[in-house]
């Protein structure tokens, strides 16, 4: 343990010169103080989210109350950042989720992990309450608390200006919108791209996390980081490349790289599983206005929009955008399938630019769009505004900022939403909405939703039909329980290697790829490691997840979906959701 304390600011000595030094940060608020602890031998083969789930399962209460002092905040990067592997960078963030009281990974891209991985940081644990707002300011050898005063009640997009003026181009930030401040559910904590956007850790409250212990944001400046040991570097560039080679030959890729992910929204509209009008319908009529191709047609008339964006160095994909107004001015970045699903399709909005100027302002305040668009869905089914009504969602939405009765009611998340309006069909599971998949046609997804440690979560284990795999029937009834288990393990593991979930989708249809991606890790930590290692360590983390949960109090009666998905039969496919429950919960058994 290295630790030296100050005032204003707590020094950590840095490695020793010549040797790249990895340690763990741990930031004390309460009494000012940071230091490095060595890592346990137990922690060093884990990244991201394994490590994330890891620590929280060790160092935090499951009895905790989540806004209380004796919570913790963790930052990860995964095992591969830093390094040429692709599509690597995202940064996990875990806690005990107010949201939901269970266990909370959420990652976001951005520079945020590749940058703490070449500061030779293998994670930031944030730990106490300070007395008033404060910032970070972190170097390779130093933790500066800094006042936030002039960055209060002050959005995302002001803070990271104002940050960024101050100490640079080349730092990376993390910091809270006014949502986070005022300890709403739903809200996120955001991180910046290599071009100074905002990217969301959005889902499960962290955010109201990061406000409870009033930091209001961290500053990452990477220079005189010692960077990252490979031990093997040849073999983990020949990895690498044979791993890149066969992600871009996937045929998903060109959709991704023409029209992010918003190509997702013809495509589930079609199958009948884009949830519509509070999930009561599997099909909007006019899905092609919010559609990816229609969005694609449209930037490309509008100065200064890109279709096709990086949110971390060395994507392959490019599946951000900056959305444009008309006149060329940026409203916001990116505009992804899951916003226009539930901000979109679920409240029956189809007007692009009002989903884009809903999308800005939730990044702005700190809040999950997919928390945030079905609390709106839910609103309206309470009659509380119109459905379609976009200009008074808007208005609503810009209420969590300015404050105001409806701001609260969706800011604190669909459940919180559900419950003051007297809903009775309410999307949520474990608290946290249910993302743009109808589980009454995507029923492998529905497992994922009900099982999972994180509460509804698709990218925990999206069951989607592929032309690889023709044999699967994302509708039967039956053998969809083993498919989310295996999505689940392979989904953590990809979390703690700290890949972009989309690049990772190659793999599940060309599972040779898995062999590189193998071969890519063993390279890096100079461990031999068999072809069993994705779901040796994604059950492995599942596990600790699982515990952790149960110690807060959670059981098999928890992994259910609401009970309108059971018994309201989906206008698309005439199904309800009627996957044998032992199936779900065999899946920890």
């Amino acid at each position: 343990m290295k630790r030296v304390r100050g005032n204003a600011a707590a020094f950590c000595e840095p490695g020793t010169k010549g040797r790249r030094v990895v340690n763990i940060l741990r930031v004390n608020l309460t009494k000012r103080t940071a230091f490095f602890e060595d890592v346990k031998p137990e922690y060093i083969s884990l990244g991201g989210r394994g490590l994330t789930s890891t620590m929280i399962s060790e160092e935090v209460d499951p009895a905790c109350e989540p806004l209380g002092d004796k919570n913790k905040l963790i930052f990860a990067p995964g095992t591969m950042a830093g390094t040429v592997f692709p599509n690597n960078g995202r940064l996990s963030v875990g806690a005990k989720s107010p949201l939901t009281g269970a266990i909370k990974e959420s990652n976001m891209g951005g520079t945020a992990g590749q940058t703490l991985a070449k500061m030779g940081i293998k994670a930031l644990i944030v730990e106490g309450v300070a007395e008033a707002f404060v910032y970070l300011k972190i170097t390779a050898d130093r933790v500066d608390f800094l006042p936030a005063n002039g960055l209060q009640e002050r959005g995302n997009y002001e803070t990271i200006g104002i940050l960024r003026e101050k100490h640079g181009e080349d730092v990376s930030i993390l910091s809270i919108g006014q949502a986070g401040e005022k300890r709403m559910l739903a809200s996120a904590i955001a991180g910046t791209t290599p071009d100074f956007f905002p990217r969301m850790a959005g889902r499960g409250g962290l955010g109201t996390v990061m406000g409870s212990k009033k930091l209001k944001a961290i500053v990452l400046d990477g220079a005189g980081g010692d960077g990252v040991e490979v031990a093997d570097p040849e073999g983990l560039k020949a990895a690498a490349k044979a791993l890149a080679k066969g992600i871009m030959g996937h045929p998903l890729v060109p959709a991704f790289k023409g029209l992010g992910t918003a190509f997702l929204v013809n495509m589930i509209n079609e199958l009948g599983a884009l949830p519509t009008r509070n999930f009561s319908r599997g099909r909007l009529e006019n899905a092609a206005k919010i559609s990816g191709e229609h969005m694609a047609e449209l930037l490309a008339k509008r100065p200064n929009a890109q279709a096709s964006h990086r949110c971390m160095p060395g994507c392959l994909l490019s599946c951000s955008n900056v959305y444009t107004n008309a006149a060329g001015k940026v409203v916001t970045s990116g505009l992804e399938y899951e916003t226009l699903g539930l901000v979109g399709a679920n409240c029956m909005i189809d007007d692009l630019d009002i989903i884009a100027e809903i999308d800005h302002l939730c990044d702005d305040y700190g809040v999950d769009t997919i928390d945030v668009g079905d609390a709106l869905a839910v609103a309206m089914e309470a009659g509380r505004l119109p459905w379609g009504d976009g200009k008074t969602a808007l208005r609503w939405v810009r209420e969590i900022g300015a404050g105001g009765e409806n701001g609260a009611l969706i800011g604190n998340g669909c459940r919180f939403t559900g419950e003051s309006l007297g809903v009775k069909r309410v999307p949520v599971v474990k608290g946290q909405s249910i993302p743009s998949y109808d589980p009454r046609v995507l029923k492998g997804t529905g497992v994922t939703y009900a099982s999972s440690t994180m509460g509804a979560d698709h990218t925990c284990g999206n069951a989607l039909p592929s032309p690889a795999n023709p044999d699967y029937d994302p509708g039967a009834s039956t053998g969809q329980g083993p498919v989310s288990q295996f999505l689940q393990a392979f989904f953590a593991a990809i979390d703690s290697l700290g890949m972009c979930l989309f690049a990772s989708l190659p793999m599940l249809d060309m599972p040779d790829l898995q062999k590189d991606l193998i071969a890519a890790v063993s390279a890096k930590t100079g461990e031999e490691l068999g072809d069993g290692f994705l779901m040796a360590l994604g059950t492995r983390v599942m596990s600790v997840e699982r515990r952790f949960n149960e110690a807060a109090g959670f059981t098999e009666a928890d992994d259910r979906l609401p009970d309108f998905f059971y018994e309201e039969k989906l206008d698309t496919n005439g199904s309800v959701f009627d996957v044998p429950q032992e199936e779900i919960d065999a899946i920890y058994r």
